[in-house]
C-alpha cells in the first residue's frame, strides 16, 4: 500500500461524494472502496447525530451483507464509557449483538476516550491490532459483520474521524487475516477515514443542494401554473399535483393529492402510503382543503423519518400559494359579478327613467281616452255595434293603464303604503288564487312556512304581486308539470322568501336581462315582459334584494330578502314630515 494509492482512493471517495448520491448508494460504494483498499472482510460505520439529522449505523461485508439502522452516540459531555488502557487488547469472547467490550470500544473511540497512546492506540485516537483473535458468534439485526473464515476477527481497526464541528463518526475495519494493520498502514487508514468524514459532509451538502433545486423548481412551476387565470380550478389542481412528486427525495414512489372545497385531484394511490404528511389550505382563517404527499413503499432511509424538514416547508409553501390563488380567483369572480351587477343596475336605472317619463306622458292622454269612452258608453241611443267597439276601447285603455301602473312601479314612482303584514298569510292567499291553475298544470306544491310567522312592514298589495308574479313564472316554466317549493324564514336582519321550481331553467343569455322591462321570451299572449321587472322594482322599493340561481333543464330558485324595518330613507322622510 503506497501513499500514492491512498491519494487515488481519497480522490475516488471525494468524486463520489461530489456527485451527491443518495445515502445508501454512497455507503455501498464507499464500503466497496474501503474493503478493496484495506483488504478487510467487513466494516462497521457509525455516524453521530447533529442538529440537522440523526445518527445511523452501517455494516457491510465482502459477502454482500448490509445493515442500516438508526444510532445516537452518547453526549461527549456525559460520563464516557470506561477507557481502554494504552497497551490493552480487547478480550477474547462473544462479539455478537451488544457485546459490551465492542460497544464500549466503539463509543470510546467516537468520544475520544480510548486512553493514552500505546501499542494499540494511536496519537489520533484510533485502536488497532493485527493479531488479536476473538471468537465471533453473531446474532440479531444489529450484529457486526462477520470477519474471516470461521467467523473469527483476527485484525481489527477502530478509527474515529470528524465530519463537521458538532458531528463525529467511527469506522471499524475487520479481517480474518493476520497482520492486516501495522504501525505504518494504520496512519494511511486514518487519513482515508478523515477523507471519508469530509466526503460524508460534502455528500450531504451536494444532496441537500440538489433537493433544494428540486424544491425551487417545483415552486417555480407551481407559480407559473397559478399565474394562468384562464384555467378552471380542476385544470389548475391537476397541473399542480403533477409537479409535486419530482420535488421529493424518492419521486418514483410518491403519491400526492390536492383538494380545494369540492374539487380534488390525485396522483397515485395515497391510501397505500405508509408515510404521509399534509398541509392545510387556509383562506381567511377557514380550512378549505389540503395538500398531501406520501410514500407508497418502504425504504431503509425512512428509519430517520421519511420526509426532510425542507419538504415539510415546501408542502406548507404549496398550501399557501394554492390558498392565495383561490383567493385571487374568487376576488376576480366577485369583481366580475359586481361589474355585471353595476352594469345591470345602471341599465335598469336608465330604463327606469325612460319608463317613468313614458308613463307620465302616456297617462294623461290615456286618462282622456278612457274618460271620454266611458262617457260615450253611457249614451242609451248608441247602436249595439258601436257599444261593442267602445267596450273594446275601454278594455284596451284599462289594459294600457295597468301597464303604465307597472311601469311606475318599476320606475319606483309609486311609493308603497306600508303596514305590518304577515308574510305567511301573503303566501297562502297568493297560492289560493293560483290553486286552480296549479292543479290544471299538474304541479305539486311543497310549502315550508316559518312557524314563527314572520312579520314585516310592507305594502300588502305589492307583496301579493311579488309572490303571484314569481309563482306564475314558475308555472310557465313547468309546462309538463313539476314541483313548486315555497319557503319563508326569519333571519337576524330580515325575512326571506324562496320560490323554487323544477322547470326548464333560464339560459345564460336570458338571465343577464331578466329584470329588464318588456324583455320576455314568452309569446305575446302570455305576458308583456313586465312581471319580473315589477317584482324587482317592488323589492327594491321596500329596501330588499332579489336574486336567483338557475340551471338549464333543472329549474330556478328565486330568493327575496326584505328588511324587518322600513328602509332608512323612508324612516328619515317620515320623521321630517
Amino acid at each position: 500500500m503506497e501513499p500514492r494509492d491512498v491519494i487515488a482512493v481519497a480522490r475516488r471517495i471525494l468524486h463520489l461524494a461530489n456527485r451527491g448520491p443518495g445515502r445508501l448508494e454512497f455507503l455501498r460504494e464507499v464500503s466497496r472502496i474501503f474493503l478493496e483498499f484495506s483488504g478487510c472482510d467487513a466494516l462497521d460505520l457509525r455516524i453521530g447525530a447533529d442538529d440537522r439529522s440523526g445518527g445511523y449505523r452501517w455494516r457491510a461485508s465482502r459477502t454482500g451483507e448490509e445493515r442500516f439502522a438508526p444510532l445516537r452516540f452518547p453526549d461527549p459531555r456525559a460520563s464516557a464509557p470506561p477507557a481502554l488502557a494504552g497497551d490493552a487488547a480487547p478480550p477474547r469472547g462473544d462479539l455478537g449483538s451488544g457485546a459490551p467490550w465492542y460497544e464500549d470500544l466503539m463509543e470510546s473511540a467516537a468520544t475520544g476516550a480510548l486512553g493514552p497512546r500505546g501499542r494499540c492506540i494511536t496519537s489520533a485516537g484510533s485502536f488497532w491490532t493485527g493479531d488479536a483473535p476473538v471468537d465471533l458468534a453473531l446474532t440479531g439485526p444489529t450484529e457486526p459483520a462477520r470477519g474471516g473464515a470461521g467467523g473469527v476477527i483476527v485484525s481489527l481497526a477502530v478509527i474515529p474521524f470528524d465530519i463537521a464541528p458538532n458531528r463525529r463518526g467511527v469506522i471499524a475495519l475487520q479481517s480474518g487475516r493476520r497482520h492486516v494493520f501495522t504501525g505504518e498502514t494504520i496512519g494511511r487508514h486514518e487519513a482515508l477515514a478523515q477523507t471519508l468524514g469530509l466526503a460524508i459532509d460534502d455528500r450531504r451538502a451536494q444532496h441537500a443542494l440538489r433537493e433544494r433545486v428540486k424544491e425551487l423548481s417545483c415552486l417555480y412551476g407551481i407559480a407559473r401554473v397559478l399565474e394562468e387565470a384562464e384555467w378552471s380550478i380542476e385544470e389548475t389542481l391537476e397541473r399542480v399535483v403533477r409537479l409535486l412528486p419530482p420535488a421529493w427525495q424518492f419521486p418514483d414512489i410518491v403519491a400526492a393529492r390536492l383538494r380545494v372545497d369540492d374539487h380534488e385531484r390525485a396522483l397515485g394511490d395515497l391510501g397505500r402510503a405508509a408515510h404521509r404528511h399534509a398541509a392545510a389550505i387556509v383562506i381567511e382563517g377557514v380550512i378549505r382543503g389540503t395538500v398531501e404527499v406520501g410514500y407508497v413503499e418502504e425504504r431503509p432511509e425512512f428509519i430517520e423519518g421519511a420526509f426532510l424538514t425542507e419538504e415539510h416547508h415546501l408542502l406548507a409553501a404549496v398550501a399557501r400559494e394554492t390558498a392565495l390563488h383561490v383567493q385571487r380567483c374568487e376576488a376576480r369572480a366577485e369583481r366580475r359579478q359586481l361589474t355585471t351587477k353595476m352594469r345591470q343596475a345602471d341599465r335598469l336605472a336608465t330604463l327606469g327613467q325612460l319608463a317613468a317619463g313614458l308613463a307620465h306622458e302616456i297617462n294623461e292622454p290615456l286618462g282622456g281616452i278612457l274618460g271620454f269612452a266611458q262617457l260615450v258608453r253611457r249614451n242609451p241611443d248608441l247602436p249595439a255595434t258601436v257599444t261593442g267597439d267602445i267596450d273594446k276601447i275601454i278594455r284596451s285603455a284599462l289594459h294600457a293603464r295597468d301597464i303604465v301602473r307597472k311601469l311606475m312601479l318599476f320606475a319606483r314612482q309609486s311609493p308603497p303604503v306600508r303596514a305590518a303584514v304577515k308574510l305567511n298569510a301573503i303566501v297562502q292567499e297568493s297560492l289560493g288564487l293560483l290553486s286552480h291553475r296549479l292543479r290544471e298544470s299538474g304541479i305539486e306544491t311543497a310549502i315550508d312556512l316559518d312557524p314563527a310567522d314572520p312579520e314585516l312592514p310592507a305594502d300588502a298589495v305589492q307583496l301579493h304581486q311579488v309572490v303571484v308574479n314569481l309563482c306564475v313564472n314558475a308555472i310557465q316554466a313547468m309546462r309538463g308539470g313539476g314541483r313548486l317549493s315555497i319557503r319563508t324564514r326569519r333571519g337576524s336582519d330580515g325575512v326571506s322568501l324562496v320560490i323554487e321550481d323544477t322547470g326548464t331553467g333560464i339560459p345564460p343569455d336570458v338571465a343577464e336581462r331578466l329584470f329588464e322591462p318588456f324583455f320576455t321570451t314568452k309569446p305575446p299572449e302570455e305576458g308583456t315582459g313586465l312581471g319580473l321587472s315589477v317584482v324587482h322594482g317592488i323589492v327594491t322599493l321596500h329596501g330588499g334584494e332579489i336574486g336567483f340561481v338557475t340551471e338549464p333543464g333543472k329549474g330556478t330558485r328565486f330568493e327575496v330578502r326584505l328588511p324587518s324595518v322600513p328602509p332608512e330613507r323612508e324612516t328619515r322622510s317620515a320623521s321630517l314630515s
